[in-house]
């Protein structure tokens, strides 16, 4: 049996077996379980848990440095003097990748190929990148958001967004791009947003904007944007936002807005529109669309400069020549209203001649001249301004109030208004074909008056 010192002295020696062996489980819990951020960051980074964020910007850094664990979610690396991205540069699988505001001149083909997972990759900033190899983004196929905004690029290569499925906002404002390839953008079925304002872009082709089937924003100002291809939109059906304001459009096709059906906001303004007969197409297209717009003020013809192309009506363009009918334009027929048809019948030119237009670098005039051998040739150019003939420029004017007071509703069956001009004498203020009786004119009932007093008069010199 053990004395009272002999228990108290088992007692305490288990008691130091118990504290050593929870402070060896602690060390093992501290060293493997839940290591030191500090041991695990590169030097000169600072990293956080819960993400995983190794934030290494401002340090600067001439190269992508070494030591970021792999399983770091967000890695910041802007505002460096990283000059090159060469394969094998990134040693771990980020989400998110900042780059921006460095001395990047060169990204190599499959320099990202190992980020399997990046969703968000931003370039931005990187004056010294004026261009890119085909591959450059190659494997990216989880990249939702691409930062290259004000990187001088001059031009991009055909195959550089190929694969890129996921991606949604493409940033590419504020370069030097002069020219969109076709089918540039053919991969990227889910990309809603697009930013290319702010470039040297002169032309839109036929298939620049091909496979953008979702695409919701176009923003194409402050470029040199002269001529639109009339199918350059086909496949933006469910476009609501396009801004082409700031460029050099003397004309837009009606068939190129057309195609855009969920238009709701659309910026033209700040633009050499020409508002002769090249108008029309556009002019027909604002007839019959709801959409929110900004100002379309003419250049040309001057009796038109300063006015707004949405205003004009459809006695402006009287004169001009049914579209023809083997083309795209053509396959509508024009219909103008009552009150037109019968302004043209009443002066319409006295010899049969039709309105031909002689284009050269500096005008178009429209003039008559019979058809024959000895008929003037017509010239042709791309770049021409639009100058009314003396008979399209007596056409009356109508200002932007009486417009939108009687705007598409000029055979709707409700009442009709001369806009200031001379209405026929049976003109009484309604529709064609309308079964309400016609209240007598002053002018009538004083004719009439003046009738039965010639007849009472007559009758009494007869018969006394």
């Amino acid at each position: 049996m053990d004395t009272p010192t002999t228990a108290r002295s088992r007692q305490c020696s288990f008691m130091r077996t118990c504290k050593s062996g929870l402070s060896l489980w602690l060390v093992v819990w501290l060293v493997l379980g839940k290591p030191g951020p500090s041991a695990a960051c590169p030097h000169l980074c600072v990293c956080y848990p819960t993400p995983m964020t190794v934030s290494c910007q401002a340090q600067n850094f001439t190269s992508v440095p070494v030591g970021v664990p792999y399983d770091s979610q967000r890695v910041f690396l802007q505002n460096n003097r990283i000059t090159e991205l060469r394969v094998g540069s990134f040693g771990f699988g980020t989400q998110v990748l900042w780059l921006f505001s460095n001395n990047i001149t060169w990204i190599e083909a499959g320099s990202f190929s190992e980020l399997r997972d990046l969703e968000e990759l931003d370039l931005g900033d990187n004056s010294h990148l004026r261009r890119l190899e085909g591959g450059a983004f190659r494997g990216l196929e989880k990249l939702q958001s691409l930062h290259m905004h004000r990187c001088k690029l001059t031009a991009l290569p055909h195959d550089l967004f190929h694969k890129l499925y996921s991606l949604q906002f493409l940033y590419l404002q504020e370069n030097q791009l002069h020219f969109l390839q076709d089918d540039l953008f053919s991969d990227l079925i889910n990309l809603s947003q697009l930013f290319l304002h702010g470039n040297r872009i002169r032309t839109l082709s036929e298939n620049v904007f091909r496979g953008l089937v979702n695409l919701d924003r176009l923003l194409l100002h402050d470029n040199r944007v002269r001529q639109v291809n009339r199918r350059a939109f086909r496949d933006l059906g469910r476009l609501t936002m396009l801004f082409l304001f700031n460029n050099s459009l003397a004309e837009l096709p009606g068939q190129a807005l057309r195609d855009t059906q969920g238009i709701e906001f659309l910026r033209l303004n700040g633009n050499p529109w020409s508002c002769g007969c090249e108008a029309l197409p556009l002019w027909e297209w604002f007839r019959g669309a709801r959409v929110s717009s900004s100002e379309l003020l003419c250049s040309s013809p001057s009796p038109r400069r300063g006015m707004d192309l949405r205003f004009l009506r459809e006695m402006d363009f009287a004169l001009c020549p049914l579209p023809d009918p083997g083309t795209l334009a053509g396959s509508t027929t024009r219909t103008f209203s009552t009150k037109t048809r019968w302004w043209f019948s009443k002066h319409k030119p006295q010899s049969q001649t039709k309105a031909v237009f002689e284009k050269s670098s500096e005008t178009i005039k429209a003039f008559p001249f019979p058809q024959g051998k000895n008929s003037p040739p017509i010239v042709s150019s791309t770049n021409v301004k639009y100058e009314l003939g003396e008979e399209e420029a007596a056409l009356p004017k109508l200002d932007a109030e009486e417009y939108w007071a009687n705007y598409e509703n000029e055979d709707a069956g409700t009442t009709l208004r001369c806009f200031e001009l001379e209405c026929p004498p049976d003109f009484d203020g309604l529709p064609p074909n309308s079964s309400s009786t016609p209240t007598s004119s002053p002018s009538l009932s004083l004719l009439l008056a003046l009738s039965l007093l010639a007849v009472s008069i007559n009758l009494h010199l007869i018969f006394g």
